[in-house]
């Protein structure tokens, strides 16, 4: 009889499906994202990780931050979207406190004119620095991360800014180490003039995050769960020591050799100072 009870068990356990996950998340910019690689490559780590089944696509419509985190609390078009870590952003979401990039999205570099290195090589502190004007993107919590350290910021639309750039009606615009250098080469021919600044380095505690619809918090936990693991077995780590997009910035970058100016981050909710230490760069 125990013998048959186990079989039974067993046999229903197989005849329950698994729950497959239908991932859509927005499309950022109109023709492809170069910078959705490496968190689509994460994503996929950690659903493999958790074991599940789970499809990903991307939705047709385009939508800014503010956008689609609006999406995700009215849980319809799309049910995840990564993006910076803020308090206010993160109420009534559901979301994966583990930094997708390990916090370099918080280490900015300056998309700047070629021939304003000049400028740059006199400053030397925050307070040289606030005699510039930088850019930054409408709704984006960098701007009020700059403008609280005291700096002046002007705001646009993303691609307006690379505009305002290379038209000098800014002086820089602050990006993640990682996304400078990829969207300078995608833009060497209709911005020709800009360059990556080569001495300075803010650094504030930042990253993006995954962020999951209010009705999806088994999606959220799974991702986390996956994520988890794949920075335990290791698997984590050897996609971000290999994976272009972060290693060919690195490469490009010489952070070791830059000058840094700390900048606090007042907008992190507690569960962002909670995360720990390991998952940091450093």
């Amino acid at each position: 009889m125990a013998a048959f009870s186990a079989t039974a068990i067993a046999l229903n356990a197989r005849a329950v499906p698994k729950k497959h996950f239908d991932i859509v998340y927005p499309q950022i910019r109109p023709g492809g994202d170069v910078h959705a690689a490496f968190a689509l490559a994460v994503l996929d780590l950690a659903m493999k990780s958790a074991n599940a089944d789970f499809t990903t696509r991307q939705a047709e419509v385009v939508m800014e931050r503010g956008r689609a985190l609006a999406e995700l609390a009215d849980d319809d078009t799309i049910n995840l979207h990564w993006t910076s870590m803020e308090a206010r952003a993160e109420r009534g979401l559901n979301v994966v406190h583990i930094p997708i990039h390990r916090g370099l999205i918080g280490y900015r570099v300056f998309l700047i004119r070629k021939n304003r290195q000049p400028d740059f090589d006199r400053i030397d502190s925050l307070d040289d620095l606030k005699a510039l004007t930088g850019g930054q993107g409408l709704g984006w919590v960098d701007t009020k991360i700059l403008r609280s350290a005291g700096l002046n910021v002007q705001t646009a639309t993303y691609e307006t800014l690379f505009k305002m750039t290379q038209g000098r009606r800014i002086d820089y615009f602050p990006r993640g180490v990682i996304e400078a250098f990829a969207e300078l080469e995608a833009r060497k021919q209709t911005e020709p003039d800009l360059a990556v600044e080569n001495r300075l380095l803010l650094i504030y505690r930042s990253d993006f995050l995954f962020y999951v619809a209010r009705g999806h918090k088994e999606l959220a936990a799974t991702i986390e769960k996956g994520f988890s693991a794949a920075y335990r077995d290791g698997s984590y780590m050897k996609l971000f020591n290999t994976h272009p997009y972060i290693q060919n910035a690195l490469t490009q970058a010489n952070l070791a050799g830059r000058k840094v100016v700390h900048l606090d981050n007042p907008y992190l909710s507690e569960a962002d100072r909670k995360i720990p230490e390991d998952y940091w760069m450093h």
